[in-house]
Order: C-alpha cells, then structure tokens, then sequence
C-alpha cells in the first residue's frame, strides 16, 4: 500500500510565503532597475518567434550582426581548439541566408565577443592581458584592423550600430556605453534597465537589451535612451542565459543561449 504523505498547514503556508516572497522579490528587482533610470515604463510588448537561420559552424556564437539584408556575420569560439599562445580559436565567418559560408577569418587572440556593422567596417571586443576591453574597428572588405579603443568596461558582450555611434553593452557594469568614433572615446553611459545587458540591437528608431540579471528584454527609446517598454515573460524569459540580438534592416532576430539557430521576432 502506498502511504501518503500529509503534509502540516502551516508547510503549505510556508511555501506559499516564500513563493510570494519570490515573486516580490523578482518584482522589487524590476523596480529597482526601473528606479535606477528614473522610471518603470507600464507598457509590455510581447512577440511570436518566425523564419529560423542555421549558423553553420562547430563553434559556441560570441556576436552577431547583418551585414546588409544578405549577409550574417558571426563570432564563433571552437570547441577543443586552444593555439599555441593558449588562447581558444576564434573565427570571424560570412552566411548568406541560405546557410552557405562564403568567407572566414582568424581572429584569434583579437577578438572574443560582440559585433556591429557601420556601413563600411565593423566593430568587435576583445580582451587585452588585464582583462581590459577593446574595441576594435576593421574594414569590412580587407579585415583590416583600422583602429583599437580603450572601453570603459571589463566584460563588453555586444554591440549596436545607430547610425553614428556604436553602442557597447558592459555585463559586469550593468552599464551601456556610447563609443563615438569621430572623438575615438565614450562620450555617454547610460544605466541599463536590468543588471547584466547581454544582446543590444538597434533597429532604427529604438534599442532593444536583452538581459542576463533579469531574463527579460527591454526596449529604449529617445535621445537619453529611455526605458520605454518590456517584453513579457511569456515570449521572452532567460534569466542567467545570453541571448544575442540582431537587425537585418526589417526585423529583430534573437540567437537562444547555446542554440546555433537565429529566430525572427514578429511582435504582436
């Protein structure tokens, strides 16, 4: 016969408690980071997820950014490939969208995370041997590096494109960085809406942050980069997982924590 368990009132109280206490909890961090920028936006968006791209490579995907309406551009850090300087292999690789890789390149040892498009070069983060980041600016058609920047942060994990400035999400730092290239420097930061900004994609007219601390996905308009809306939970909820964003001149694609496959968001 089986014996069931029962269990004691006050047990279930308990854990209704603490269930509402985390609840509250995760709430009070959504409001604290509202707090910190000065506002808790009310509107919430949420999407369906469309198309699928396969990237094709063996490799774990560090940064991602279209290149054109065509062209997928991604870092991939390969498995089981350490170099002679001990470092892990990197490689910078072009996809159309049919999933044919038409042109690689080595970066290792230059760049590690994030990459952004200008319309002529683009933008990628590495490390130097104090765990400083660099932000580095390379010709699109040679791979050149043209130029290599001192960043305010240790951890930069992404980067977007506004037109004129690149933007550099800081994990560690909570914090997003706007590097302008006419003065080689970060000329503004901004507090980030939730603690550990992973995926940062701008699509025109607005940013949007995907986040590691909170899980969730915010987007940010204005000048001042306001928090102007969230993503629900339902379509969008990786807490203490990167997600990278991408824009390919019409619609934002996300790439999952550990997935090699880019999805097309069509919001509601």
């Amino acid at each position: 016969m089986t014996r069931v368990r029962k269990i004691p009132f006050w047990s279930i109280s308990r854990l209704s408690m603490h269930v509402q206490a985390v609840a509250l909890a995760g709430i009070m961090l959504l409001v604290l980071a509202g707090l910190a920028r000065g506002e808790v936006p009310d509107r919430i968006l949420s999407f369906t997820l469309g198309d699928t791209l396969y990237l094709n490579t063996p490799g774990q995907v560090t940064g991602l950014t279209w290149m054109g309406t065509d062209t997928l551009v991604f870092l991939a850090d390969l498995p089981d490939s350490v170099t002679p300087s001990g470092r892990r292999e990197v490689q910078l690789i072009f996809q159309d969208r049919q999933g044919r890789i038409f042109r690689q390149a080595d970066f290792t040892g230059v760049l590690d995370r994030g990459l952004a498009y200008d319309g002529e070069f683009l933008w990628g983060c590495g490390d130097d041997r104090d765990g400083l980041s660099i932000l580095y600016k390379i010709e699109a058609d040679t791979l050149k590096i043209e130029e290599a920047y001192n960043t305010l942060g240790h951890r930069s994990s992404s980067l977007a494109w506004t037109g004129r400035h690149v933007w550099v999400a800081d994990q560690d730092s909570g914090r997003l960085d706007r590097f302008d290239p006419e003065l080689g420097d970060i000329s503004r930061s901004v507090v980030s809406p939730g603690f550990s900004p992973c995926g940062v994609a701008w699509d025109g007219n607005q940013l949007w942050v995907t986040d590691r601390g909170t899980g969730r996905m915010y987007r940010l308009r204005g000048s001042r980069l306001n928090w102007n809306a969230s993503v629900d939970t339902e379509s969008f909820f990786f807490r203490g997982q990167e997600v990278l964003l991408a824009y390919d001149g019409f619609a934002l694609w996300l790439l999952p924590p550990g997935e090699k496959l880019v999805i097309k968001i069509n919001f509601n």
